[in-house]
């Protein structure tokens, strides 16, 4: 077909010039597939519909013509996978109808897939690397613009849905470019080319490690796959070179990713260091990218006790975040949990924004710890027993808060939102117990039948069969007052067994499951007493009550975290020592270290 194709026939010598000098920026400028497309290839697509039009046998002949685009050699040449893909290329732009964006995506899709079997030659896959990015990079676009957009291809997926079998689970769009990428990924990660050393510098297809793994990860974050990225980064903590060699722009998008995924993995303290990181790093111009982060970097920040400052909050890279962070800082000073509750119901406003970021459920369960801590704290300022600064330092009871005024607390609390249950709406059931973040419908428990009635039936002398089992509970040897004078109860005469108020529909469990009131690790120091229930401060005289009890949350949770540097996922090159040889864990497998960011200056948190 020579001399009938001249488009064509020029393009391919253009083609074949730039293979042989191992050109891959400038073979990927060629490799143009986005419309509009210029004139030239409108009329090389032309030349193909007259002399190669869609069939076998026209494929076969365009074929043959691909094939000496690739250095002959003595044995011949084994990058075959390269003629194929130029032969596909041709037959995209052939075939492609971009009014069918499904049948564009499968085609483009197709087309990516061969171009990374072409990435995978040892001795001239790089020069298609850059290409392979180009490619996947449209292909992420279509692929999370048709899944914005379900109803332009609603049809064809309903009768997909049908052929299928209804108990498989559905692989969208976005998550089979996402399998694509991930083979151009791996194919870059294990590269042999060049030096391969833990701390070499990445050269040939390694250079690409971070930009296709930002690109899976930006695809895997659309689809909700989170558990997939678990693998992709192991594979860099054991194999990719230190993340400072590769440039700005990888390092501060790949440690955004490795930040959120980390935030829902629970692990914040890892999250914060990345995050931070990325933040720092980030192009002090580019306000978007850094506001995206903050977004991510400020909740953070805040279920480990520390709130963003107002400096922060007025920067023009945290535009409007305030908005949505400054109310729920002040709900978790306020203690109020009802209101926390209602703020971050899942049918309020306000709650919509943090479920579109991936931040509604991990603030309403971290951060309701935190509100119970202040109400807690409140209780105990005014109503605990703060110690004699007078006494000895033998003599006297600890600093201590009865558990009856937390409990009364509570109830008023509950009677400000008499409307309002802790989900918002409706009166709460007279048989509701308050557990945590959870309101069930629980009746009184048999065990505790009598109670209530036990002082009146024999107020000198308790059921001995009751005290058998709850004696340190109900009929102590002795007890605190207000003031902190101890009391003998030689006869063993029922302490405080009935309140003073019915509150016994809002029953609280302090020592309950994870967000029970006093079942916060480390962050209230104390102890519960069985008898005349208390929450007892031991060790206050040097520091004082608030300080011992109730320490700093952000610097208890710091000096707990603080003790293990290493991020997961995030490769560092080794420290050097003293005399100039790696530390510990340098050179091996399993991740490298991070910069230990502790001492670093925050980016406004207060």
């Amino acid at each position: 077909m020579t001399g009938q194709t001249p488009i064509l026939d020029e393009f391919l010598a253009s083609i074949a010039n730039l293979v042989r000098d191992r050109n891959g920026a400038q073979l990927q400028d060629f490799l143009q597939i986005e419309p509009p497309l210029p004139p030239t290839y409108e009329r090389m697509i032309q030349e193909l519909h007259q002399q190669y039009p869609p069939g076998p046998q026209s494929d076969t002949e365009l074929q043959r013509r691909c094939e000496p685009l690739v250095p002959k050699t003595k044995g011949g040449s084994s990058w075959t996978a390269f003629p194929s893909f130029m032969r596909m290329y041709f037959t995209f732009l052939r075939d492609v109808n971009v009014d069918n964006l499904l049948e564009t995506y499968n085609l483009l899709r197709a087309l990516l897939n061969q171009c990374v079997l072409a990435l995978g030659d040892s001795q001239n896959g790089v020069v298609v690397l850059e290409t392979v990015l180009y490619l996947s990079k449209v292909l992420a676009r279509l692929a999370m613009g048709l899944d914005r957009r379900p109803e332009l291809i609603a049809h064809v997926l309903r009768k997909e849905g049908t052929d299928s079998d209804a108990s498989m689970e559905k692989v969208t769009l976005v998550e089979k470019s996402a399998n694509v990428v991930r083979e151009a990924f791996i194919k870059c990660l294990t590269d042999r080319s060049g030096a391969t050393g833990r701390n070499a510098r990445p050269e040939g297809k390694r250079k690409g490690i971070y930009l296709m793994a930002n690109l899976c990860l930006k695809l895997l974050f659309q689809c909700g796959k989170l558990r997939n990225a678990e693998q992709m980064f192991a594979s860099i903590s054991a194999q990719s070179p230190p993340l400072e060699y590769f440039p700005a722009s990888q390092r501060v998008t790949y440690l955004y990713y490795l930040g959120r995924y980390l935030f829902a993995n629970n692990m914040f303290y890892f999250a914060k260091i990345a995050l931070q990181a990325s933040y720092n790093q980030c192009h002090r111009q580019a306000f978007s990218q850094k506001r995206l982060i903050l977004t991510y970097l400020i909740p953070c920040n805040i279920v480990m006790g520390r709130f963003p400052s107002q400096r922060l909050l007025h920067k023009p890279e945290a535009e409007g975040l305030g908005q949505h962070f400054e109310p729920l800082c002040r709900l978790i000073v306020r203690g109020d949990y009802l209101e926390f509750r209602k703020h971050l119901d899942f049918s309020s406003p306000t709650a919509q924004w943090f479920a579109k970021k991936g931040l509604l459920l991990t603030l309403r369960n971290r951060c309701e710890i935190l509100v119970w801590r202040s109400l807690c704290r409140k209780v105990f300022v005014h109503a605990g027993f703060h110690g004699d600064p007078q006494a000895q330092a033998q003599r006297g009871p600890p600093p201590y808060l009865y558990l009856e005024k937390l409990a009364v607390a509570t109830r008023w609390l509950q009677t400000r939102h008499k409307d309002s249950t802790p989900n918002g709406y409706g009166e709460p059931h007279p048989d509701s117990i308050f557990f945590g973040s959870q309101t069930i419908s629980l009746p009184f428990h048999p065990e505790f039948a009598g109670l209530d009635t036990a002082r009146s039936i024999n107020p000198s002398g308790p059921d001995f069969g009751m005290l058998k089992e709850f004696g340190d509970y109900l009929a102590p040897a002795g007890v605190f007052d207000e003031e902190g004078g101890w009391h003998q109860n030689p006869e063993n005469v029922l302490i405080e067994a009935v309140p003073d108020l019915d509150y016994t529909g809002y029953q609280m469990n302090p020592v309950g499951i994870d967000h029970g009131i006093v079942a916060v690790p480390r962050l209230l120091r104390g102890y519960l007493t069985h008898s005349n229930p208390r929450f007892a401060i031991p060790g206050a005289r040097l520091r004082g009550a608030l300080p011992t009890g109730f320490p700093n949350v952000s610097q208890t949770i710091l000096e707990h975290e603080s003790g293990d540097d290493r991020v997961p996922g995030w490769v560092q090159p080794p420290p050097p020592s003293a005399n100039g040889a790696p530390r510990r864990g340098g050179g091996g497998g399993g991740g490298g270290r991070v910069v230990n960011l502790s001492g670093a200056k925050p980016v406004g948190m207060a």
